[in-house]
């Protein structure tokens, strides 16, 4: 519970399907009426029971939070994942919430199905009793799949109990989708001995059977039958309108409340809720009920959704490739103001933040753990401002969207297979054509945020790679070429007025000894040193640049005191001595020369008045 609002949490796939849109209204406004808020986890494809499949979308049930959940519902059959319901239910029992299964069946659980059994009989049933039909052909789905197998077993039971005849003639494989429909249906034509009805496991396989045959010149219903099964919206779409069973979403919806109402009063129940599905007569079969002509509304909701996925995907897609240009994360959220989104909010992990880490090859299995992201951005606010939100707080104004009522819908956000943060959609309408944006959004601003936080991280090395072509990498020095560079670009930088400028040339004292008896690596911390100690005691706006070997050169723009550089850098070195722990001390002879600063200033004539200066130290060093 949160804010006085019990928590229902639902895991499910593909929200944009119409029936699970219609099925989530349904739940919601029941729940409403009990003082329950309806969180929604969703994914935008199936897991196709690949139990082995990583899946960044997956990530979006790690975000479900039990401490506040009372109940938890997974749709399995939607899913598509054993081992991803496994994991919930688990989590789920170790802070003692109960757990309601949709289309599934696990341990400590309350399970809640369709009969499709029952629904399935229903259809056998009316073309047998009703059409009299004797030679009859059944469409499964995918072998050894539940849903098929329970299917066959209905078909053959009635067949037997009417005395008809049935072997493995009788049964083909459609696998639940168009393609292999299509070919099994080829191959019972080429054949040559057709059924007088085919009745199939689902509406999708029995549309293409129907197409199929039409386009071979057979007639439906009058040279054969074709039913299908599940009532879904296309079968209004068809000629003729499809016979079927629905699988209504409010009776589901229902079921699912009652469980839900159940296990908030009395916990954890093993209770079985079964939802019958309806028998749909239409023309498929020979009933000529009328009932499922295409009606205008149904026309225009399917215009509606069409229309707007060709614009919204258009917009959506110029919105992706502004935010990949962007530089800031704050530029990249103001791509993102567009009419076409609407009640979201956008939150980050705040590893995102970090230009200098390259998520892309952190495995799946790396999840944040702090407690801190980002909010990227969020529609309800104008202007917006990006902003870091506690992992509790979960969206912003939580208080006011539980007062609200509508379902709050989590999607993961996903760039190639890592997961990044997440969306919420808290839609203030059930609009079918809200819903079946969610794929276009998520896919497209998760391309657009990744191809963002890529393009970053590639700018970071690009910019570590020019510091290593421009930098020594031992003394952190301008090389000589940068230096050149940087030089020049001083000069211009001060054309217009005389400047003061002061060059240091400073040479370490016995390198060849310390090499000869300490080792090269004695040496590059001596030459180091003096580098340090060189940048340590001249001004901000120093050139400083390692010109060769142990000789280094800085340029000091501006007015300053030679006498004072040079005891700076000495007593650098004396500190460094006293704590270095090396068996040698380290010390660095000097050239300073002091001139002014003009646009055709020659640097090797400079150098060598400052070369003089450091041959006269040298000299004097040699004499002690």
């Amino acid at each position: 519970m949160i804010h006085g609002s019990k928590v229902v949490s639902l895991c499910i796939s593909r929200l944009h399907d119409i029936e699970n849109a219609r099925f989530v209204e349904h739940l919601n406004k029941q729940l409403r009426l009990n003082g329950c808020s309806l969180w929604v986890y969703n994914i935008t494809t199936d897991l196709y029971w690949e139990e082995n499949k990583i899946n960044g979308e997956t990530s979006i049930f790690d975000l479900i939070d039990f401490n506040i959940t009372d109940v938890l519902i997974i749709m399995e059959e939607k899913i598509k994942s054993k081992a991803i319901s496994a994991q919930l239910i688990q989590r789920a029992h170790e802070k003692n919430v109960p757990v309601v299964i949709v289309d599934g069946d696990a341990d400590n659980t309350a399970v809640v199905r369709y009969d499709y059994a029952r629904g399935f009989e229903q259809v056998v049933r009316h073309v047998i009793d009703v059409h009299h039909v004797k030679r009859l052909h059944y469409m499964g789905g995918s072998p050894g799949n539940p849903f098929s197998e329970e299917r066959l077993e209905v078909f053959r039971n009635v067949l037997a109990e009417k005395g008809l005849p049935f072997d493995e003639k009788s049964v083909s494989y459609g696998y639940f989708w168009a393609k292999p429909a299509k070919a099994a249906t080829e191959e019972l034509i080429a054949a040559g001995d057709l059924p007088e009805a085919i009745l199939c496991a689902n509406d999708i396989m029995a549309l293409n059977v129907s197409s199929v045959l039409q386009q071979h010149g057979y007639r439906i219903p009058e040279d054969i039958i074709v039913t299908g099964f599940d009532g879904i919206d296309e079968i209004y779409f068809s000629a003729p309108c499809m016979t079927s069973a629905r699988c209504g979403t409010s009776g589901l919806a229902e079921s699912v409340h009652l469980a839900v109402m159940d296990s908030l009063e009395y916990g954890q129940t093993t209770r079985r809720y079964l939802v019958e599905p309806a028998l749909m007569i239409h023309e498929s079969c020979g009933c000529c009920t009328g009932h499922g002509h295409l009606t205008p509304e149904r026309m225009h909701s399917f215009n509606d959704r069409f229309y707007r996925y060709q614009d919204d995907n258009r917009i959506l897609s110029a919105m992706s490739e502004r935010m990949q240009r962007c530089v800031s994360l704050p530029e990249a959220s103001w791509a993102l103001y567009e009419p076409t989104l609407q009640d979201m909010c956008c939150i980050i992990d705040n590893r995102c933040i970090d230009d200098t880490i390259n998520l892309l090859e952190m495995p799946y299995a790396t999840a944040p753990e702090n407690d801190t992201m980002l909010l990227f951005f969020d529609t309800d606010e104008t202007p917006f401002v990006q902003r870091p939100i506690s992992r509790d707080e979960i969206i912003p104004n939580l208080k006011q969207h539980l007062q609200d009522g509508y379902p709050l819908i989590f999607n993961a956000i996903s760039f190639m297979n890592v997961p990044l943060g997440y969306f919420c959609f808290y839609f203030r309408e059930f609009e079918i054509t809200d819903y079946c944006k969610i794929p276009q959004i998520i896919t497209m601003l998760s391309f657009g945020i990744g191809g963002f936080i890529t393009r970053r991280y590639q700018r970071y090395l690009l910019r570590r790679i020019e510091e290593m072509y421009q930098y020594d990498a031992l003394t952190g020095l301008h090389n000589r070429i940068s230096f050149n560079k940087a030089f020049e670009a001083l000069k211009l930088q001060h054309s217009d007025r005389a400047l003061p400028v002061t060059i240091i040339l400073a040479d370490l004292d016995g390198l060849k000894n310390i090499n000869d008896n300490y080792g090269h690596a004695a040496g590059d911390q001596a030459i180091e040193a003096v580098a340090r100690a060189l940048q340590h005691s001249c001004p901000p706006g120093t050139l400083c640049v390692r010109f060769g070997g142990d000789e280094m050169i800085a340029v000091v723009p501006g007015k300053s005191d030679p006498n004072t550089l040079d005891m700076d850098i000495r007593n650098t070195l004396e500190q460094f001595n006293t704590v270095s722990g090396l068996p040698f001390p380290v010390s660095t002879s000097l050239g300073i020369h002091t001139t002014t600063l003009t646009e055709d200033l020659d640097l090797e004539k400079m150098l060598k008045y400052a070369d003089a200066d450091l041959y006269q130290e040298k000299q004097r060093k040699k004499k002690k």
